[in-house]
């Protein structure tokens, strides 16, 4: 009870109001209990994907489902996500990029072994670098990215033209590099991430219900059922008194 308290507490630090927190919070709960983070965290990364990705809170379901999906379909977790969103997400936002398609590069940069930061950072820098019309990258790719296809398409090609190492470090930076060359080894593999992490609400639900209905999930449900009724007393005690 006191977490689901710290939920709403930490959606309304991000300024959403008393309506919103009602649209966000049953997911955000799902959100949760599907990923095994405690409620404010879950609300907290909610809460700063739907803002860096300017989406309303009625979007909430699809937001979190893919999320805590993705956790199940990469080597992405819940901890991994609430360091790379936030250096990603508003970059991804500005070109066009939909929460599904940045964790899907995000999947894939974390199956390869990259780390959090690591991955986050390379995305934004080759994003930027894409956003340069006449930059070398963009060149390369030989037509204008305007979406996860069309970068998926033109990393197609250059790993069919053979490019290599010294090619893409001219396309990119140090930094990006390794991550650039990743995306290329798993190109054909992007858009079948973002596929199977789109529309998921429901496999949301199966993933909480199976959380929920484990050893665990239980104490979890007794503690908060304890909690709720201390709290109560607590209240009740306190009207007394006064």
């Amino acid at each position: 009870a006191s977490e689901a308290t710290g939920l709403q507490i930490e959606l309304a630090k991000l300024g959403f109001t008393t309506e919103e927190i009602g649209n966000s919070t049953e997911y955000i709960l799902k959100f949760a209990q599907a990923t095994g983070a405690a409620l404010p965290e879950a609300a907290a990364l909610s809460g700063a994907a739907l803002r860096m990705f300017n989406a309303d809170t009625k979007e909430t379901e699809r937001y979190v489902s893919a999320m805590a999906v993705a956790t199940s379909k990469s080597a992405l977790s819940f901890s991994y996500l609430a360091t790379a969103l936030p250096i990603v997400g508003p970059v991804a936002n500005a070109f066009n990029f939909t929460i599904e398609d940045t964790l899907a590069l995000l999947g894939k940069l974390s199956d390869a072994g990259f780390d959090a930061s690591m991955s986050a950072t390379a995305t934004r820098n080759i994003l930027l670098n894409l956003a340069d019309a006449n930059g070398k990258l963009a060149q390369k790719l030989g037509e204008p990215v305007k979406n996860l296809p069309d970068l998926v398409n033109g990393l197609l090609k250059l790993r069919d033209s053979g490019v290599d190492l010294n090619e893409t470090l001219e396309m990119t930076d140090k930094r990006s590099v390794a991550a650039f060359n990743a995306f290329l080894t798993a190109a054909d593999k992007i858009n079948p991430l973002r596929e199977s992490i789109t529309g998921v609400g429901d496999e949301l639900d199966a993933m909480a219900n199976t959380m929920s209905d484990n050893t665990a999930g239980a104490i979890k449900t007794l503690e908060s059922a304890w909690e709720e009724m201390m709290i109560s007393m607590g209240i009740r005690a306190q009207s007394e008194l006064l």
